[in-house]
C-alpha cells in the first residue's frame, strides 16, 4: 500500500538514523522525500529453515546437448519468495541498501529494494525489488516452490551484489522429494574486479554466478539461506535454472522466453490473421465520453504560491496578474508584474491549488482568495500531503466546511493526496486488523473499513463537524499500488482518480489503462500527478531542490542532470493529455523557472518550463482531441490486488504473490510487448516506461464489480485476466454479453461457476503435456508455436470449434459461436507452461484477437494511441528510440534512430490530414485498390499527433 512522502530534502540526521530511514523508504522510490513517514514495527520473526533429509554433494556434469527447442528457462525474482521477515504488521521488513542494517534491526532475509542510487545508477534490480541479510546474520531462509519441466542437466545461476574485497556468504540450495539435489555457496570470492569502475564507486556490484546441477523431472522448492555471518551484507536480486547450458546471463536482461520470441518475430512479419473481433466499428460508447470537471474538459491545476495573495491588492501594474508559482519569487514578481502576456500562466487552464495548512486563511471572509475565486468562478483544489488545516475556533472549522459544502462546492474540486489515500497511515497499527491468512477480498474489504473511518475521524477532527470521509472529493494520486487500487478506490466514492508514474515504472501505457478503465466503469475521471522522477533522483533546475554533494552520497541526488530525461517529460505530457485525463497536476510547481549562471541571464523558463508551456499552448489550442479508443478490456477481480511495481512489494501490503499475480504480469507483459524486454534493459530515463506496443495503447482494464458489470458492453472483447470466482450474476452478464455480439476469452482456471454451454466444452478431469501447438485458422501460414511444457485440460467438444491443438490433435483453444458473439477457451490453466511463462500459443492467440482491433492501422516501430473526435481520428505517436538517458548524467542521443509511420484507414477515406505539435499539413497517399495512407518521420524521442479528417 502506498503512503507518503514529503517536499523537502532528507537531513543527514534522517539517513543515519535506521529508524528514520526506514520511514522515508517508501517515499524515495518516486518522490521528493523528506520528513518522516509511519514507524514499521519490528519482530523478530524468522521463517522456519525447510526440512531435508540427507544432503547430495554437487560433481561436475558432463555437458549434454539439449535441442534449442527443449530448453527452459525458470527465473524467479527473490522479493517474491516465501519466508521473508515481517513487521508486526505483517508487512515485509526492510533492509535498504543505504542503511546496512544490523541483524538486530533486520533480522533474517527482508526487502532490500526497489533500489536507490547505488542499484539504478548501475541499471537497477531486475523487475523491481531485491532481498537482503545483513552481514551478521546467521539465521535465515527464503524458498520458491518451482516445476522442473524436463529432467537431465542444468546450470543455477544468481544475481547478487559482489562486495569488493568481501564475502557475501549464502548457500543455494535445491530439493526433490524432500532430498537436497543441489547446494552451492555463492559469494566465497570476489567476481568482480574491486577496481571495476561501478565497484570501486560504491563498494559493490551486482554480479551473476553459477553452478551446474543435475535435476530431475518434477516438483523442486530452491531456498537461499545464511548459515553464517559473513564479512559483507548479503543482497539478491533473482536466479535462473535452465538446461540452456551456453547461456550466460547478462544485467538483468532476461532469455528470450517463448512467447516473447514469436511476438518479436511476429512484430517484424506483421502476418495478417482472421479476425476474432470487428475493427470497423467507429462508434463511441457513451461510457468513453468524459465527464466535465467544474464544467470543464481538461485543466491544470497548479501549486499557487503564497505570494499571489499577499499581493493581490496591489495597483494591477505592480504585481503579476496571474496566480503564480516560482523560484525565486522576486524575480517572477519583477519580471512579469502588470504583463498580460506570461509563460505557462496566463492559460485558462491554470486553477489554483492552496495547501491545506494556509486554508484557515485564505478561507477568511473578505480574503484575497475567496475574492478571486468570487470574482473568476475559477475552480480550485487543496493539496493535503503532510499537511492539516488548524483553525482558530471550532466555529470558524465549521464555518469553512459549510463554505466548500455550499457556497464553493462546485468550484472546490477536492484533496489532492499525492502518493497516499488521504495521508491516515498513521492509524493503521491502532485501526486496521490485517493478517496474511486472509483472502484478498477480505483484505480489501479490511482496508476499505479503515480508510473510511480513518478519513471520516480526519475530516471530523478538521472541521469539528460529521462530514464523513468525503470519498466524492478525494483526489487520490498513488504510483506504487496505484493498478490495485484504481478500482477499489472509485469503487468506493473517489471520482477524480488521480495517479503519479515514474521513469522507472515500466509500461505506462498500461497503468493509464487500469486508471482510465476504472473511471470509465465507475462514471468518473481521472489525472496525472506529475513529477520528473528516477528512483530516488528528479530533474531539478532550483536552488531549493538541488541536492548534491556527500549528505546525498547514498540517496536522493537531485539537479540538473539527475532523473529522467527530457523527452520523458515532454511525452508524459502529451500521453496523459490524449490519453484521455482531465487534469494534469505538477507536483512542485515552482520548478519551471531559473536565473541561470555564471554571468548575468535573464530571469526566464527552465527546460521543463519551456515544455511545460509548449504543452499549455498545445492543449488550448487542440481542445477537440477525441476520446481513446481502447476495443479490448481485461477483466480481473475486484480484489486482484495486482501491480508490477508495489511497495513495499506484496499485494496490499501483507498477500504473498502468488501464480494469478504472475499470470497478470505475463499477460499485460505480452499485451505491451516488447515491454518486458526493455524492462530488463539498464534502466533508463524513458524506454522502460515508454513502450512501442505491438498492438497499440488499445486497451482498458475493468473489474468484476457486482454493481458495474454493464461496463463490458462498451467492449468488442473481453480477456478475463488472473484467478476470478464468478457470481450468478456474473454468469448471466457474460452470457448476454455473447449472445449481443461481444468475444471473450477464457481459460481453464476461470470457468468454475460458468455454465457449460458458454464454454462450449466438458473438462474431463484429466491433464496432458506438451511444448508445441498448431493453429488451424484458416488462409494461415502455419506459425512456429513451439516452447517450454505446458500442461492442458483434456476436455470433449460440446458445440465449440477448434482453433489451436497440439501435434496430435488434442484441443489446446476453441471457439463456441453463441449468437451474434463467441467464447474464447484456452485449456491451459492460467496460460502458463511450468516455467510460469505466458505459452507461445497464447501469445499467438493474443496476436488473433488485438493485432487488427482498430479502424486507424499504425505501421512502425512507433508507441501509438487512437483517439475517436468529431472530425475524424487522432493518432498520437511517440518514437521511443534513440535517446537513453542514465539516473545521472546527461542524455546520450542516437540521431539516426529516427523511425517512420505510416498510417492508414479501414474503409473509410481521408479528406486531409495534419500534424498538430508542427501545424503542418501531411500529404495523403491515395491509391486505386488500397486505402488511403499518410506517412512521416519521428524524430529520437519525438512526438506527433496526427489528426485523420474524414468524408462524411
Amino acid at each position: 500500500m502506498d503512503d507518503q512522502k514529503a517536499q523537502r530534502p532528507i537531513s543527514p540526521r534522517q539517513l543515519s538514523d535506521p529508524a528514520s530511514a526506514r520511514r522515508l523508504l517508501r517515499a524515495s522510490v518516486f518522490v521528493f522525500v523528506g520528513s518522516c513517514l509511519l514507524a514499521l514495527a519490528l519482530t523478530t520473526r524468522i521463517s522456519s529453515r525447510i526440512e531435508e533429509r540427507d544432503q547430495v554433494p554437487v560433481s561436475a556434469s558432463p555437458r549434454l546437448s539439449v535441442p534449442a527447442s527443449d530448453f527452459e528457462y525458470l527465473w524467479y525474482e527473490a522479493e517474491n519468495m516465501r519466508g521473508i521477515s515481517e513487521t508486526s504488521q505483517h508487512e515485509p521488513l526492510l533492509n535498504p541498501s543505504y542503511l546496512d542494517l544490523p541483524s538486530a534491526k533486520a533480522p533474517g532475509w527482508c526487502i532490500s529494494g526497489p533500489g536507490v542510487s547505488a542499484e539504478w545508477s548501475q541499471g537497477g534490480e531486475s523487475e523491481w525489488n531485491s532481498v537482503a541479510a545483513s552481514a551478521n546474520e546467521t539465521h535465515g531462509t527464503i524458498w520458491q516452490d518451482i516445476e522442473i519441466p524436463r529432467g537431465g542437466e542444468y546450470k543455477v545461476w544468481v544475481r547478487y551484489a559482489d562486495f569488493a574485497n568481501k564475502s557475501e556468504n549464502f548457500v543455494v540450495r535445491i530439493l526433490q522429494e524432500r532430498r537436497a539435489v543441489f547446494r552451492h555457496e555463492f559469494g566465497a570470492q570476489d567476481l568482480i574486479d574491486p577496481h571495476d569502475e561501478t565497484s570501486a564507486y560504491w563498494g559493490w556490484a551486482f554480479a551473476w554466478d553459477g553452478a551446474p546441477a543435475t535435476l530431475a523431472k518434477g516438483p523442486a522448492r530452491v531456498s537461499i539461506e545464511i548459515d553464517k555471518a559473513a564479512p559483507a551484507r548479503r543482497q539478491v536480486d533473482c536466479f535462473l535454472v535452465t538446461n540452456d547450458l551456453a547461456f550466460v546471463p547478462e544485467g538483468r536482461r532476461k532469455p528470450d522466453f517463448a512467447a516473447m520470441h514469436y511476438l518479436h518475430e511476429w512484430a517484424n512479419s506483421r502476418t495478417s490473421f482472421a479476425p476474432l473481433i470487428d475493427s470497423t466499428r467507429t462508434e463511441i460508447p457513451s461510457t468513453w465520453q468524459r465527464p466535465k470537471v467544474a464544467g470543464r474538459d481538461f485543466m491544470m491545476p497548479w501549486n499557487i504560491a503564497k505570494d499571489f495573495w499577499q499581493l493581490y491588492d496591489k495597483p494591477p501594474n505592480q504585481r503579476p496578474l496571474y496566480p503564480f508559482s516560482a523560484e525565486p519569487i522576486d524575480e517572477f514578481v519583477k519580471s512579469y508584474s502588470g504583463k498580460r502576456e506570461v509563460p505557462i500562466f496566463d492559460s485558462k487552464l491554470i486553477v489554483p491549488v492552496v495547501y491545506i495548512n494556509d486554508l484557515p486563511e485564505l478561507l477568511k471572509d473578505g480574503s484575497a482568495f475567496r475574492r478571486y475565486l468570487a470574482e473568476t468562478k475559477s475552480p480550485f483544489a487543496v493539496l493535503i500531503n503532510y499537511g492539516s488545516a488548524s483553525f482558530a475556533s471550532d466555529a470558524d472549522a465549521r464555518i469553512a466546511w459549510n463554505l466548500l459544502n455550499g457556497q464553493l462546492r462546485d468550484q472546490f474540486l477536492g484533496w489532492i493526496s499525492g502518493e497516499s489515500v488521504g495521508f491516515v497511515w498513521d492509524e493503521a497499527p491502532k485501526y486496521l486488523r490485517v493478517s496474511p491468512d486472509m483472502s484478498r477480498a477480505q483484505l480489501l474489504d479490511a482496508l476499505r473499513g479503515f480508510y473510511t473511518g480513518a478519513l471520516a475521524r480526519k475530516w471530523s477532527a478538521t472541521f469539528k463537524t460529521e462530514p464523513g470521509p468525503m470519498w466524492e472529493k478525494m483526489l487520490t494520486a498513488q504510483s506504487t499500488s496505484s493498478t490495485s487500487f484504481a478500482h477499489a478506490l472509485t469503487e468506493w466514492g473517489v471520482r477524480f482518480l488521480g495517479m503519479e508514474t515514474s521513469a522507472v515504472q515500466p509500461m505506462t501505457a498500461m497503468r493509464i489503462a487500469f486508471t482510465r478503465g476504472a473511471a470509465r466503469q465507475f462514471g468518473g475521471e481521472f489525472f496525472y500527478y506529475h513529477a520528473p522522477n528516477f528512483g530516488d533522483t528528479a530533474t531539478t533546475f532550483t536552488k531549493q531542490q538541488n541536492f548534491a554533494g556527500p549528505d546525498n552520497f547514498f540517496h536522493t541526488r537531485y539537479g540538473a542532470t539527475m532523473g529522467p530525461s527530457l523527452s520523458w517529460y515532454r511525452k508524459s505530457y502529451y500521453l496523459y493529455y490524449l490519453s484521455g485525463a482531465s487534469a494534469i497536476y505538477l507536483e512542485q510547481g515552482f520548478d519551471q523557472f531559473f536565473k541561470p549562471g555564471p554571468g548575468e541571464h535573464p530571469f526566464q523558463l527552465n527546460p521543463l518550463g519551456r515544455i511545460t508551456d509548449e504543452f499549455v499552448r498545445f492543449a488550448e489550442k487542440h481542445p477537440d482531441r477525441g476520446a481513446p479508443y481502447t476495443p479490448i478490456a481485461f477483466l480481473l477481480d475486484p480484489a486482484h490486488g495486482w501491480d508490477m511495481t508495489d511497495y513495499p512489494q506484496w499485494p496490499f501490503g501483507v498477500s504473498q504473490i502468488n501464480r494469478s499475480d504472475r499470470a497478470l504480469r505475463e499477460l499485460f507483459g505480452a499485451a505491451y510487448y516488447p515491454g518486458p524486454v526493455r524492462e530488463g534493459e539498464p534502466a533508463s530515463g524513458e524506454r522502460q516506461s515508454f513502450v512501442p506496443g505491438i498492438f497499440g495503447n488499445i486497451f482498458d482494464v475493468l473489474v468484476a464489480s457486482e454493481t458495474h458489470k454493464d461496463a463490458i458492453d462498451s467492449y468488442a472483447a473481453v480477456v478475463i485476466g488472473g484467478r476470478i470466482e464468478w457470481s450468478n450474476a456474473w454468469a448471466t452478464k457474460l452470457s448476454d454479453y455473447v449472445r449481443n455480439g461481444g468475444v471473450v476469452v477464457f481459460n481453464s482456471a476461470q470457468i468454475k461457476g460458468l455454465p457449460a454451454d458458454l464454454v462450449g466444452v466438458r473438462l474431463l478431469g484429466t491433464t496432458g503435456e506438451a511444448h508445441n501447438a498448431r493453429c488451424l485458422s484458416k488462409d494461415e501460414s502455419p506459425p512456429d508455436l513451439h516452447g517450454g511444457i505446458f500442461r492442458f485440460e483434456h476436455m470433449e467438444l460440446k458445440g465449440a470449434e477448434v482453433l489451436m491443438a497440439t501435434p496430435s490433435n488434442e484441443p489446446l483453444v476453441t471457439i463456441n459461436k453463441i449468437g451474434r458473439g463467441k467464447v474464447v477457451f484456452v485449456a491451459v490453466p492460467d496460460l502458463l507452461g511450468e516455467d510460469e511463462r505466458m505459452t507461445t500459443f497464447a501469445a499467438h492467440l493474443l496476436a488473433h484477437l488485438a493485432s487488427d482491433a482498430t479502424p486507424v492501422k499504425v505501421d512502425g516501430d512507433v508507441e501509438y494511441l487512437i483517439n475517436r473526435s468529431s472530425h475524424g481520428w487522432v493518432v498520437t505517436l511517440f518514437n521511443d528510440n534513440g535517446v537513453f538517458k542514465p539516473q545521472q548524467g546527461l542524455a546520450q542521443v542516437d540521431r539516426i534512430a529516427t523511425v517512420s509511420a505510416t498510417l492508414s484507414l479501414r474503409g473509410a477515406a481521408i479528406a486531409n490530414a495534419s500534424e498538430w505539435t508542427s501545424d503542418r499539413t501531411l500529404t495523403i497517399k491515395k491509391q486505386v485498390g488500397s486505402a488511403d495512407s499518410i506517412t512521416l518521420n519521428i524524430a529520437p524521442g519525438g512526438i506527433a499527433v496526427v489528426e485523420l479528417v474524414t468524408t462524411r
